[in-house]
C-alpha cells in the first residue's frame, strides 16, 4: 500500500512539474527571459549551496529585472534534492579527470589532506558541470519556449479567424 502511494506521488510530482513548465512557457515573457531565468536557476541549483540557492535566486531577481522569476524558481524545482547526489557525483568525476595527472599533495594531517584533494576535484568539476548544464538548459528552454509560443500564437490566430467567419 505504501509503495502504491509513493508511485502515485511520483506521477503527481512529475505531472505538477510538467504543468508548471507549461505555465512558465505560456506567460507573455519573451523566450530569452524564460531561458535565462531557467539557466541561472540551473547554475545556482547545481552549485553546492544547499539552503542558500533560494536566497541567491532572490538576489538575482532583485538585480536583473528581465529574468523570468517563474522560470528561475521552476528550475530549482527540477534540480531538487533528488538530483543532487547525481550532480555531486558527476562533479567529482569531472574534477577527478582533470586532476588525475597531478601529484597528490601530502599534508601531515591525513583528514585535511583528503579534504583538500577531494574538495578541489569536486569544486572544479562542479563549476564545469554547472556551467555546462546552464548553457544546455538555456538553449533547450529557449527553443521549447519559442516553439510553444509560436504554436499558441497560431492557435489564437486560427480561433480569432473562425470567430470572425461565424459573425
Amino acid at each position: 500500500m505504501i509503495m502504491i502511494k509513493r508511485i502515485r506521488h511520483h506521477f503527481s510530482l512529475k505531472k505538477g512539474i510538467k504543468h508548471h513548465f507549461h505555465e512558465v512557457i505560456k506567460t507573455k515573457t519573451d523566450p530569452h527571459s524564460i531561458a535565462i531565468g531557467f539557466a541561472i536557476g540551473t547554475f545556482i541549483s547545481t552549485l553546492p549551496t544547499p539552503g542558500f540557492n533560494i536566497l541567491l535566486g532572490v538576489l538575482v531577481i532583485l538585480i536583473y529585472e528581465r529574468v523570468s522569476k517563474i522560470a528561475l524558481f521552476g528550475s530549482m524545482a527540477v534540480w531538487n534534492p533528488l538530483t543532487t547526489p547525481a550532480v555531486y557525483y558527476l562533479s567529482y568525476r569531472i574534477g577527478d579527470m582533470i586532476f588525475s595527472d597531478l601529484p597528490v599533495t601530502e599534508i601531515k594531517l591525513s583528514l585535511a589532506g583528503i579534504l583538500l584533494q577531494n574538495s578541489r576535484r569536486f569544486f572544479v568539476g562542479n563549476v564545469i558541470l554547472a556551467l555546462s548544464l546552464s548553457i544546455l538548459s538555456y538553449f533547450a528552454v529557449r527553443k521549447i519556449a519559442e516553439i510553444y509560443q509560436k504554436r499558441e500564437s497560431n492557435k489564437d490566430q486560427t480561433q480569432s479567424k473562425s470567430k470572425k467567419h461565424k459573425i
